[in-house]
């Protein structure tokens, strides 16, 4: 990479940030437009307060791709934190992704006849090497193909063949 290319740097869009009450949205033009949620009726503060909880709730199944069981365990999590006055996680820096911890769940739970909730929640707990480790065992990863497989049967029934050769 040359001197040039290293000196680009490149803009966020827009940060968000907030102090108090005051929300603030500064753009990557310089522009920053805020608002103090005290000004708001208390309708309106509601509004948001429902809104932002439906939010981070759904968010935390967002990447499900079909799986209810771990949807659900997510969701819960999630509840149960909040009225834990917990924000966030207990644990932080996975290398797991969501969804991949929902399906290696999924596929442990089957595998031990355990409910995927008690099973995601010993993942939860886990090393990012324990998880690896478990990932990598030959059962597990024949576990993970055999659901992939599923859904994408399950994804092509429900597609059928239209259009599949109209290109």
């Amino acid at each position: 990479m040359n001197d040039q290319a290293a000196e680009v740097k490149k803009i966020k869009f827009a940060e968000k940030t907030s102090e108090g009450t005051v929300l603030s949205f500064k753009f990557g033009n310089d522009t920053v437009v805020t608002v103090d949620l005290s000004e708001l009726s208390e309708d309106m503060q509601s509004n948001l307060m429902v809104h932002g909880a439906l939010q981070k709730i759904g968010d935390s199944y967002a990447s499900a791709g079909g799986d209810y069981a771990f949807a659900i365990a997510a969701a819960e999590k999630v509840i149960d934190n909040l009225k834990n006055d917990l924000w966030g996680s207990a644990r932080t820096g996975s290398g797991e992704g969501k969804k991949s911890s929902g399906e290696l769940a999924t596929a442990l739970s089957l595998l031990q006849g355990k409910d995927v909730a008690e099973v995601a929640a010993a993942l939860e707990a886990a090393t990012d090497e324990q998880r690896k480790a478990v990932r990598s065992h030959p059962a597990v990863k024949a576990k993970i193909a055999e659901l992939r497989a599923a859904k994408a049967a399950e994804a092509l029934a429900k597609a059928g063949d239209a259009g599949i050769l109209s290109f």
